[in-house]
This record gives structure tokens, sequence and C-alpha cells, in this order.
């Protein structure tokens, strides 16, 4: 690349203006303040840290070096103070450029402390974000600054071009790395052991986690692999291409969908980043203008400010109408889905804007066309709600395919009824004459075998409540029996199919009594 074409995807690539940035950082500092809501959640909370010992300060390379442990919490609570403020004010366009400064600084040394603890998270696009941007002039438009004449109307594009190169090594060498780690061998399957360590030794089973326990195709992991490296690997060479650097953003976006629903990780604060490179200019159109009073506003800084330290974001609230099992926040799930229907409904208006240009429609047809349009939303719509409500088990798109397994190994459940002075034996059996007792029809249960089955089995412990679960599960029909549950399993061999019956559980109406090996 001569310097020639550098020059011109440097400073012609991306050509924001003022009211499109303006809009953006508006919306940046409406992001971070509702929804990171620093101080106040999990992950943006650096008041915790004051109550370590010195021991767990293990800071990594870097000016945290010259710090002998953590900071009282005097020096959180007023990090987090100016931090609100310093948000607020970049709400509002006041001193644009230092609030933009000051916050990034403020995240770089709270996560420089929270880092010395020994975890370090993916968050440095996001504290660079303010530094990189105050070049661009985003305080020129909608803003105290612009009301009292402290700024310049002119604004920079060159930011985002260095915004865009930043996120795309910053991908690249995560996707490098899972290249050199072996991610492409076609004999393992990266991502799924990733998602086993989650289930099973994290604890992230929240909404589509059990997906890791499924007997799935092994192209299909490996497809997860794969698309993985090359998405994260692709972006470098992307970034010198506008519209193709967009298109992996909307990727990358979906991506982090995905994460958040099979994996319960969230990566929401690089959302705000991506959100960079969206079309703000045609946003800002759609609002009216925006004049600041600079009076009044001076004075809701402040006031905004100790709100947000005191209260934090009302949003948080939205987080105690869904209870996860993992460190998963609703606000944070909303957010992840948010960002998809966004890239999803920009890439549905390029697309129709594509099909205008290559088709010409007479009137007629294009009436025509929005009655399908009209018409495949609401099918969408409908199935969608249908397999929400079903956890997605609403056939055809089953999350456990009818097919999908032919002529490998399988797992079932068998529950059979055992006499009332009939001993309960816990040995592995071979042949279905064999087992103890007579059928007990699940039918006549809402049960089905594939649930029972991932339930009984599931590496928990067998507290009261789980034990009432699975009695509850049974109904009334478990009233004068006594139930005795086995795993079976299936494998192919020469002589056809080999079977293996567990004996798991012994339940009545009052008592469940758990295999040996299962006991605590």
């Amino acid at each position: 690349m001569n310097i020639a074409r550098l020059d011109r995807w440097l400073f012609d690539s991306f050509r924001p203006t003022a009211r499109g940035l303006a809009a953006y950082r508006i919306a940046y500092a409406l992001f971070v303040l509702l929804l990171l809501d620093p101080g106040h959640s999990p992950y943006f909370n650096f008041h915790p840290l004051a109550d370590l010992p010195d021991s767990f300060f293990l800071p990594p390379p870097g000016l945290m070096q010259l710090f002998s442990g953590f900071p009282p919490r005097w020096f959180f609570a007023g990090l987090h103070l100016l931090l609100d403020l310093s948000l607020v004010a970049l709400l509002f366009g006041y001193r644009t450029r230092l609030a933009s400064w000051l916050t990034g600084l403020l995240f770089l040394i709270g996560f420089g402390f929270l880092f010395s603890a020994g975890k370090i998270n993916h968050v440095i696009l996001f504290v660079l974000l303010p530094w990189v941007m105050s070049f661009s002039n985003w305080g020129a438009a909608w803003s105290l600054d612009a009301r009292l004449g402290r700024t310049r109307p002119d604004v920079e594009g060159w930011p985002l071009a260095l915004l865009a190169l930043l996120i795309g090594f910053a991908m690249f060498t995560a996707g490098f790395t899972k290249l050199l780690g072996g991610w492409l061998d076609p004999t393992t399957h990266a991502a799924r052991g990733h998602w086993l360590k989650q289930y099973f030794v994290i604890g992230r089973r929240d909404l589509l986690a059990d997906l890791a326990t499924a007997p799935l195709p092994a192209g299909l992991w490996e497809l997860m692999d794969w698309g993985t490296v090359l998405l994260e690997v692709g972006f470098l060479p992307a970034v010198f291409a506008p519209g193709l650097f967009r298109g992996f953003l909307g990727l990358m976006v979906l991506f982090h969908l995905s994460t958040a629903l099979l994996f319960n990780i969230t990566f929401v604060q690089n959302l705000i980043v991506y959100a960079a490179f969206l079309p703000w200019d045609r946003v800002a159109v759609r609002f009216p203008r925006i004049r600041l009073s600079p009076r009044p506003a001076l004075l809701l800084i402040p006031l905004l400010g100790l709100a947000f330290y005191f209260f934090g974001s009302p949003l948080r609230r939205l987080d105690a109408l869904a209870a996860f099992s993992s460190d998963l926040s609703l606000t944070e799930l909303l957010a992840n889905v948010t960002a998809a229907l966004i890239v999803l409904g920009l890439g549905l208006i390029r697309l129709r804007q594509r099909l205008r240009r290559l088709l010409s429609l007479s009137p007629a047809a294009v009436v025509a066309h929005r009655r399908v349009r009209r018409a495949l939303v609401t099918v969408l719509v409908l199935y969608a709600t249908l397999v929400a409500t079903h956890a997605g088990e609403f056939w055809p798109m089953s999350v456990f395919p009818m097919f999908s397994r032919a002529g490998q190994p399988w797992t079932r459940a068998v529950v059979r009824e055992l006499e009332a002075t009939e001993p309960v034996r816990w040995d592995t059996l071979q042949a279905p004459a064999t087992l103890p007792g007579r059928p007990f029809p699940l039918n006549a249960t809402t049960l089905d075998p594939v649930d029972l089955i991932n339930f009984v089995t599931r590496p928990e412990p067998w507290d009261a409540q789980r034990r009432q679960t699975l009695q509850r599960l049974f109904g009334p029909e478990l009233e004068g029996r006594r139930l005795l549950v086995l795993q079976v399993q299936g494998a192919p061999s020469a002589e056809g199919v080999q079977l293996r019956y567990i004996p798991i559980l012994a339940l009545t109406a009052d008592t469940v009594l758990l295999h040996p090996a299962l006991r605590p």
C-alpha cells in the first residue's frame, strides 16, 4: 500500500458529520451510564478491591507495579464519582475533550487495579474509545461547547479509521492465538471443550447452554472452530475495505449474541465500540435540532452525576426480573439481543436497496411485494413466539433433530415400577428381560424420556429442592408406587445394538434414593 492509498484510506474511508458524531457521543454516554453502570454493576464496580488484602495485589507489567497494594475505599469512591461526572459531562458535551480523556483515564486506573487481582478482561478497546474519539471533535454539535462557542465546527474522520485498525488488531491477535493453539485441527473440537468447561466447571447453564451436552454432529463443532478463527483473523485485512469491515462487525455482534446464549458469556462493552460505525448521520437527521440552554445544563451535570453515583442506573432494576444461575444479567442479554436486531435490520435494508436496483417493479408488483413481506414477517414472528415458549422444541426446527444421530451412541431413560417388597439393586444390566419390576409408562405423566435423563444425570448436588422437583414432575402418578429410574445406553456393535441399563435412583412420593456412586 503506497502513501497516497494509505492517505485515502485514513482520511476518506469514513466521513462523519458533526451531528452524526454528536449522536454517537450521546449514545456512548447513555450506554455506559445506563447499561454498564459504573460503581454498581459487577464488572464495573471497583469498590470491593479496597477490601482485598495486599497479598492479592499481583499487578501485570506496567504502571500498576508502582503500587504496593490496593488503595483505600475512599480512593475508589472518588474514582467512581469523577467517572460519573465525566460521563454526564460527555453526555451534555461540556468540556468534551477533557471529559473524554478523563473518562478513559479513570477507566484505565480502575481496570488497572482490577486486573492486578489476577483476572484480565477484554476491555482495552472500550477504554481507548473515548481517547480516540476525542480527536474526532465529537463535541462539535449538540453540545454545551458548541453552544458556548468553545469548539470548532469541523470534524475529523481519521479517528474512526484508527479505531477500526485497533479493532482489527485486537481481533487478529485473538484469532491468531487460536490458530497457533490448534483450533483448526479436525480431530479436536476446541469450541466444544470451552463450552463443556463453562457448563460443568464454571456452572454456566442458562438459556441454550444445555446444548453443550447434546449429541451434535462433529462437523458442526468443527464449523464453530473454523468459523471463529476465520472471523477473528479476517478482521485485520477487512479494515482496509470499510464496507467489508462493517460486515465483519455485524457478524461479530451476532457472534457475541451466540456466546451469550450458548456460553452465558457477554462482551457487552464491545457493542458500543462497534456502534461507532453505525450510520449515525442518518440517525441524527431523524431527530429534531437539539438546543441546550447553558445555565440549566450546567446545573444538571453535577446533579445527574451524583444521582448515578448514589443510585446507579434505573435499568439495573430489570435484572431482578430474571434470575440466572450464572453471572449473566438481563440487561446484558437485552443489549446483545437489541444489537443483533439492529444488525439484522440494517442488513435487510441494505438487501432491499440492492434488490430495488436490480429489479424495477411495477406498482402492482410493489403492492404484492409488500403483502408477501407482511405475511412472511407475521409467520416468522408467530414461529419465533412458538419456539420461545416451547424452549426451542417446536417442530420442525427442534434443537434435537429426529434423525441427526442415526447410527451413533444414544442415551435414554427407562422407568420400572417395583413391587412393595422388591429390593432395589444397583447392578448394571445388559438385557431387557433382566430388568426388575414392570414397565412404567411415562405417557401417564408430562415427562419426556430425554428430559428425564438430562435431569437425573446433571452433575448437580441432589439437594431437597432437586428431589422435590423430580417428585413433582411425576405428579400424582407417584402416589402409592415405588419407581426405579434407569439410564439406558445404546451403542452399535457387530451383533447389532449393545444395551446397558444403569440404575440411577429409586423414588416414592416421600423419598428419593440415589445410586451409591451419585451420593455426596
